[in-house]
């Protein structure tokens, strides 16, 4: 049982390690268009092109990461709190005794 929650929790690390860093390039690059789109690059400074580039990218990653943040601990306390309460699965149980009435004898009517 352990060993499946071990697999459990290692496949949602790896999953949300990948969605975060998903998350880190897109909002990086979503950064840059919005630059490029209403800044005016060939006027600007490049330290004042890499300090917006910087501001932006930082504001918009606290916002798209903030759901997946929350996401991730809610599916997190999910996964702990069925661990903590597993399901009992039980079987039919089997003898090889038979009761007083029977007989390994076919019953002659």
């Amino acid at each position: 049982c352990h060993h499946e929650f071990l697999t459990s929790v290692c496949s949602f690390i790896t999953m949300s390690g990948a969605a975060l860093a998903v998350v880190v390039i897109v909002v990086f690059f979503l950064a840059l268009y919005l630059l490029q789109r209403y800044g005016d690059l060939q006027k600007q400074q490049r330290m004042v092109l890499l300090g917006t580039l910087l501001s932006w990218y930082l504001c918009f990653l606290i916002v798209f990461i903030l759901p997946l943040d929350v996401s991730t601990t809610i599916y997190k306390q999910c996964v702990l709190g069925n661990a903590d309460h597993p399901i009992r699965v039980t079987r039919a149980r089997r003898t090889n005794q038979t009761d007083g009435n029977s007989s390994v004898y076919p019953t002659v009517r």
